[in-house]
C-alpha cells in the first residue's frame, strides 16, 4: 500500500489515542526506513525515477532494509526488546506491525512481496497490486468513509 494510505489507516485506528501521530509515523516507518535513504541519495544525485523502477536498478541495501522492516518477526523482537528495557508497551509502535499486515495482501510476488516471516522461509502471498487503479479507488473511498465517520463522531461529541 502507498505511504499516505498507511499513515491514514493507522491514524484512523489510533484516532482516540493521544499518540495517534506517533502511531501514524510508525505506520509509515517500514517504507521510510527501507526506501527513504535510497530515495534521498537518488534525489541528491539527480537520478530519481518516479513510478515503478526496474528491480535491477534498486541497490541491494534497499532489499535488506525492506526484509528487516517488513518482517513481523523483526517487529515482535523490537517490541520485546523495548519492553524488556523499559518495562512498558508503547502501543503506537503497533503501527509498524499494522503496516506489515496491510502489505501482505496488497503486494504481488513479482514486486516487493512482503517478507513477513523474515528471516525464516515463508510463502510469499500474491496479493493485489496496491497501485492498481481499482484498488486505489476502493482504498481511498473507504478512507473517505472512515474519516467521514470519525469527523461526524468528533462533531457529535463536541456538541455534548
Amino acid at each position: 500500500m502507498d505511504i499516505f494510505a498507511h499513515f491514514l489507516w493507522t491514524f484512523a485506528l489510533f484516532f482516540k489515542r493521544k499518540d495517534r501521530w506517533l502511531a501514524g509515523l510508525f505506520g509509515i516507518l517500514p517504507d521510510v526506513a527501507s526506501f527513504g535513504p535510497h530515495f534521498i541519495l537518488s534525489f541528491v544525485a539527480g537520478t530519481t525515477i518516479f513510478g515503478r523502477p526496474e528491480l535491477s536498478t534498486i541497490p541491494g541495501s534497499v532489499f535488506i532494509l525492506y526484509n528487516l522492516t517488513h518482517s513481523l518477526v523483526v517487529f515482535a523482537l523490537a517490541v520485546l526488546i523495548i519492553y524488556f528495557i523499559t518495562k512498558k508497551i508503547y502501543w503506537f509502535i503497533t503501527g509498524w506491525g499494522l503496516h506489515v499486515l496491510i502489505d501482505i495482501p496488497t503486494h504481488t510476488k513479482d514486486f516487493f512481496p512482503t517478507p513477513f516471516l523474515y528471516p525464516f522461509p515463508q510463502p510469499f502471498i500474491n496479493g493485489i497490486r496496491w497501485s492498481d487503479s481499482t484498488f486505489m479507488k476502493i482504498n481511498y473511498g473507504l478512507l473517505v468513509i472512515v474519516y467521514g465517520i470519525l469527523i461526524y463522531w468528533v462533531l457529535k461529541n463536541e456538541k455534548k
